[in-house]
């Protein structure tokens, strides 16, 4: 199954009515990712990875802030703060998520300094970006992060289109989540193809790895980096 390459979703075009369904949208991919494992895997793959307690983290392409509430509840990191690209999404973010803090950024040019933050994370990111910018995404990631960064995204197979349009069929009567939620398998990259994507970025010791049928994690960590230098 070839990757989907140059067909942004309705999302990255911000091609949504109105705040309503944007709202809504995002909602429903918050209950897919808590329901799904997701979140559960995020936190999984952040706790492996990070050794003691960590100052502050980067929650990238944060959404609707739900997987933000999420990593709070954590003791991994004592604060964090959620990053998006589109005002509209950040909005929502601070209506439902007050008390967090937010930065509007885009994930391609990071106003952060070199290990400015020491972990980043991002849930669903790597797919909306094509094979050159999603290396550019990758490459910013480690340069802005101290100890690691983890990504948890959609995998791509047959099996997993065909459960993600039965899926927001029978779940969601949202546009946006019916339209995205299949294109955004059939944009997604294999576990073979994102962990390429992080030796081309220069990911020292990248780990990547399949989880069931709809998710991949990539890894990269200083500790795996300085046990493999030593």
């Amino acid at each position: 199954m070839q990757r989907s390459a140059g067909a942004p979703e309705l999302l990255d075009r911000r091609a949504y009515a109105h705040l309503a369904e944007l709202r809504d949208n995002l909602n429903d991919m918050a209950r897919y990712g808590r329901r799904l494992g997701a979140f559960a895997l995020a936190r999984r793959r952040l706790s492996a990875a990070c050794a003691g307690r960590l100052a502050l983290g980067l929650d990238l392409g944060c959404g609707g802030g739900e997987f933000l509430a999420d990593l709070q509840s954590t003791q991994i990191v004592r604060r964090w703060v959620g990053a998006d690209l589109l005002w509209d999404v950040l909005r929502i973010a601070r209506s439902k998520q007050g008390s967090a803090a937010y930065l509007q950024a885009d994930a391609l040019h990071l106003p952060l300094r070199d290990a400015g933050v020491d972990v980043i994370v991002g849930l669903h990111l790597l797919h909306h970006f094509d094979p050159p910018q999603a290396v550019d995404v990758l490459r910013e990631c480690r340069r802005a992060a101290r100890a690691c960064v983890i990504l948890v995204d959609l995998s791509r197979s047959r099996l997993a289109l065909a459960a993600a349009w039965l899926l927001t069929r029978l779940t969601s009567r949202n546009r946006l989540t019916r339209s995205d939620g299949v294109l955004s398998v059939r944009r997604a990259y294999t576990v073979a193809e994102a962990a390429k994507l992080a030796q081309q970025a220069g990911w020292e010791c990248v780990h990547a790895e399949q989880h069931g049928l709809f998710y991949y994690s990539l890894v990269w960590s200083s500790s795996a980096t300085n046990r493999s230098s030593a």
